[in-house]
């Protein structure tokens, strides 16, 4: 018995070893192939997004491990782009192990790199990765800067999916800072530039449907709220991104319900799912249900817990409501001293937002007045451009006027001189007739006469006749030259 489970456990350790060694396989091979692409504009895009999608989501103990392997992989090709390449991968994990000042020394490394080749690109990723960075450690108002930047970039790439995904980013500020109506103002002009120029990519439209969601979830509109979470139910793309955007708009239904009960059961089994993207907010919400439904010494416990984080260190709107609630826990609880320490430190982190806020609004003015001169730049070259087209209509119609004048004045030229030539041969004619024909006919008929004469003598006789020949071939002559005439 002890035999065959010492087997058992030989051949489960085999199977997931197995596995793990035939998903690494997988993953190396793909990353391979996004390598081996010739065209290089496809292959920095496949590679930015392979980066991405595998540094951002990974549990961050796995993170050093992964991030190595990859580096390995990309350093045994001597591609273009590489070390820009390499500095994006190093940021995105000293991002995540809340480096940030590392970061934006290794991101401004690989900016200097990519503007010597003016690689559009790279800088739009490399720019957008920097305002990532500042949003990590609370700088909304360089983030926005950077952002800023990136939007120059994207313009010269005339890539509208980017440009959607800018303005997603730059919405999600401002979703951070609790400025709901400029958040969805972005959002709008996202899912304008995708309907306008048919952007069909289905990560952009998740995450424009996704980030409307939180912001009409923050505002409580329900039924907008309600909407969108279908949106995301109907798209397409399965992937545990999409799943994680489902569940959570659905428990976010629940709170904007008070279904306090059903929304604690749905957060606590969606905090044990390895398929769903678990993040602070969801336990900031799951506190909010514990108040809501009640269990104060629960919402406390889970308060406590994402105080004590390091991620919550920038992040002034969120510890606000955390002290705020502990705050009214402690006054439930008849501890006015804790209460007003509780408040006191919310107090502070609001002063905080406030300061925040402040900052965000001027560089958001900023940015609506760089917005509408460039909407002005544009509208002025499409003036000229109009300008030129109806220029060059209005003189084609001109001289396809002048064209139409001529022929038309020719064409009643010609009918004029046909009219003339068609008199003056028909004058010719009639000429003709009256000299020619009318002269040998009468010839004819008077040497008739002639030959009709009882004193005719035979000689007489014969000369008539001769006179008469000659006066018939002249009178045929005429005649043939009357029908030639006719003929032309």
């Amino acid at each position: 018995m002890l035999k065959m489970l010492r087997l058992g456990l030989l051949l489960l350790l085999i199977g997931c070893f197995s596995t793990a060694f035939s998903q690494t396989n997988i993953e190396k091979d793909s990353l391979l192939n996004f390598i081996r692409l010739s065209d290089k504009d496809v292959r920095d895009q496949k590679l930015v997004t392979y980066i991405k999608t595998n540094l951002n989501d990974i549990p961050v103990p796995k993170l050093k491990a992964k991030k190595d392997s990859i580096i390995k992989v990309i350093s045994g090709y001597n591609i273009e782009n590489r070390q820009e390449i390499v500095f994006l991968i190093e940021s995105i994990a000293q991002r995540r192990f809340l480096k940030f000042d590392e970061a934006k020394k290794t991101l401004l490394k690989g900016i200097e790199l990519a503007q010597k080749k003016s690689d559009h690109f790279l800088l739009y990723t490399l720019f957008s990765q920097f305002a990532f960075v500042q949003t990590g450690e609370g700088d909304a108002m360089g983030a926005i800067y950077s952002y800023g930047l990136a939007q120059n970039e994207v313009k010269k790439l005339n890539n509208p999916a980017l440009e959607a995904l800018l303005y997603v980013n730059i919405s999600d500020i401002y979703y951070k800072s609790g400025l709901y109506s400029q958040s969805l103002f972005y959002l709008d002009k996202a899912q304008g530039i995708c309907d306008r120029y048919k952007v069909r990519r289905l990560i952009v439209l998740r995450l424009i449907s996704d980030n409307k969601a939180e912001n009409f979830f923050r505002t409580s509109n329900y039924d907008s709220l309600n909407t969108y979470h279908h949106k995301l139910r109907s798209l397409a793309d399965k992937t545990y991104k999409l799943y994680t955007s489902v569940k959570r708009t659905g428990y976010y239904l629940l709170l904007l319900k008070h279904n306090y009960k059903s929304a604690i059961q749905t957060i606590n089994v969606l905090l044990k799912d390895s398929s769903y993207v678990k993040g602070d907010m969801d336990e900031q919400y799951l506190a909010n249900a514990y108040f809501g439904n009640g269990q104060i010494d629960s919402a406390a416990y889970v308060v406590n817990k994402l105080l004590a984080r390091p991620s919550l260190v920038n992040l002034p709107e969120m510890k606000f409501q955390l002290y705020e609630m502990l705050g009214e826990i402690a006054q439930i609880k008849n501890d006015n001293k804790l209460a007003a320490d509780n408040f006191k430190l919310a107090l502070q982190q609001s002063k905080q937002h406030i300061n925040n806020l402040t900052q965000v609004g001027n560089v958001s003015s900023q940015m609506k007045i760089n917005d509408v001169q460039s909407l002005y730049y544009e509208n002025l070259l499409a003036y000229k451009k109009e300008r030129l087209r109806l220029l060059f209509i209005l003189m084609f119609t001109f001289l396809l006027v002048i064209v139409i004048a001529i022929f038309y004045r020719s064409n009643r030229q010609k009918r004029r001189y046909e009219k003339l030539l068609y008199a003056a041969q028909k004058q010719e004619l009639a000429t003709i007739n009256s000299h020619e024909v009318r002269n040998h006919l009468s010839n004819i008929l008077g040497l008739l006469d002639l030959m009709n004469d009882k004193d005719n003598k035979g000689n007489e006789l014969l000369k008539t006749k001769d006179y008469l020949q000659y006066s018939a071939e002249q009178l045929d002559k005429a005649l043939k030259n009357v029908s030639k005439k006719l003929s032309d």
